[in-house]
């Protein structure tokens, strides 16, 4: 099956080298997971992130389906004290 990854910021240096801009389309077996993508792109599962599924936030565990949009990115900071 086939899945949208989209990286963001730093992160997209985790892209494979065919990758454009921040995304790239990944062939996974059938019912692979987020976690599964993030091993694929070799992404540090010590580094923060923000996982997202179709825009809903997702799990490591989320089981994917073809045509899914895998989105990572960087923790957010800022804001007003």
């Amino acid at each position: 099956m086939d899945v949208e990854v989209r990286l963001y910021a730093k992160l997209a240096d985790y892209l494979p080298p065919a990758g454009r801009g921040s995304g790239a389309t990944l062939t996974l077996p059938e019912g692979a997971t987020v976690g599964e993508v993030l091993r694929a792109l070799a992404i540090p599962p010590a580094l923060p992130r923000l996982l997202l599924v179709n825009g809903v936030d997702a799990h490591p565990d989320r089981r994917l389906a073809s045509g899914d949009v895998v989105s990572v990115l960087p923790p957010l900071e800022g804001g007003r004290a």
